[in-house]
């Protein structure tokens, strides 16, 4: 059969390059945190097995989307496993990405010549994070439709196209069954292409360059004699051996996640009662946070300005030659700097507008996260947490 495959196709030519890329020494300082691009490509396979079999059984209309859900959930067999693994797997994949992204940022790998390799990546996590967003209204319960209507709000405030924007978003003038609709197009079909397109072409671009140095890069990167003379050693089968095992435990911490914590799903939407407490998830909670100090306006921009940052990067922000952690102070700090801030907006926003009690004493966090102790008579009557929590 191989011989039959290889008379039609250079199969053993094929074979042989890849092996030989396989087999490339990686360079030295190349530790466990390099293996968490495995365990991401493990996490988005498993969320798009996942989401296809969800697929099957889920109705994409305001009508019979949240009885779909129920019927995943009561009847269907294993059904209920596959939305926790879904589910839990959305929130790994993004803690996953980001310390991705942040390993590459400390070793300098976003330089030259692996600029568009960086970008590609910044694109796949925005990719990632409108996953999150348009998944978020399918079940179709009081929360998931609320927080999209919070959400399709903001970008009302862009001058000039900002309604437009908002109404191309949601099909119309308020949330509804158009609505669902294009989410769960563009969560099934758009988004997906747009995935697997760019994360092809990011490990083509990762196995074609190799792992980047610690050189600079105004000198010639060292030949493969030259990293295996310096300590380093083939990717296959010493580094793949690490990154199974970074997998084997990545996929034990979902399994484990959705087994123990299945979702909740909560009550069917309903657009005439507006729950108590609606947030985002935590990972848009930042962005949520921030609206509440400055002008909507400025705040809608905010996230896409992040985004773009991380895009000039290697352009125009840290231009020197210098990749090795201890010679880029200043960007690290910086990154570091903006990392807190947005760390502290979403802590913030998590504990707005919630009733706590800390060190005995209980407070009441307004909607910007400043905390007000709580009278004694108020105390009795007041709820620990928001009915949503």
């Amino acid at each position: 059969m191989w011989q039959w495959l290889d008379d039609r196709f250079p199969a053993s030519q094929l074979a042989r390059k890849i092996g030989a890329n396989l087999t490339k020494p990686v360079p030295a300082h190349v530790n466990w945190t390099f293996t968490l691009g495995s365990a991401l490509m493990a996490l988005l396979s498993v969320q798009l097995l996942t989401g296809a079999l969800l697929m099957v059984y889920y109705k994409p209309s305001a009508g019979e989307a949240y009885a779909s859900v129920e019927r995943i959930i009561t009847e269907i067999p294993v059904g209920w496993l596959m939305r926790s693994l879904h589910s839990w797997g959305s929130h790994l994949i993004i803690i996953v990405a980001l310390l991705h992204m942040a390993r590459v940022l400390a070793y300098g790998g976003y330089k030259r010549p692996r600029e568009v390799t960086w970008m590609i990546g910044v694109a796949l996590f925005a990719i990632i994070l409108v996953f999150g967003f348009t998944g978020y209204l399918l079940p179709w319960d009081q929360v998931a439709y609320w927080g999209t209507v919070v959400a399709t709000e903001a970008p009302a405030s862009i001058p000039v196209l900002g309604p437009a924007i908002q109404q191309f978003m949601i099909g119309g003038t308020e949330v509804a069954d158009p609505t669902l609709g294009r989410f769960f197009v563009i969560h099934v079909f758009v988004l997906p292409l747009a995935l697997l397109g760019l994360v092809s072409l990011h490990l083509v671009l990762i196995r074609y360059q190799g792992i980047s140095p610690l050189t600079r890069t105004d000198e010639p990167e060292p030949a493969a004699d030259e990293v295996a003379r310096a300590g380093g050693e083939p990717f296959y089968p010493h580094h793949t051996l690490k990154d199974l095992t970074t997998v084997y435990i990545v996929m034990g911490v979902l399994l484990t996640l959705a087994l123990v914590l299945p979702p909740h799903l909560g009550d069917r939407a309903d657009p005439l009662v507006t729950p108590a407490g609606i947030k985002p998830e935590w990972y848009f909670l930042p962005a949520y946070q921030l609206f509440k100090y400055v002008p909507e306006a400025v705040g809608v921009h905010a996230p896409p300005l992040l985004l773009l940052l991380l895009v000039a990067l290697p352009l125009v922000i840290d231009i020197s030659p210098e990749r090795h952690p201890r010679r880029r102070p200043k960007v690290l700090f910086g990154t570091a700097a903006v990392a807190a801030i947005v760390v502290l907006l979403g802590v913030l926003g998590h504990l707005s507008e919630t009733t706590r009690t800390v060190m005995g004493t209980r407070y009441h966090f307004d909607m910007r996260g400043v905390p007000h102790p709580v009278s004694p008579t108020d105390a009795e009557s007041a709820p620990e947490y928001p009915a949503t929590e």
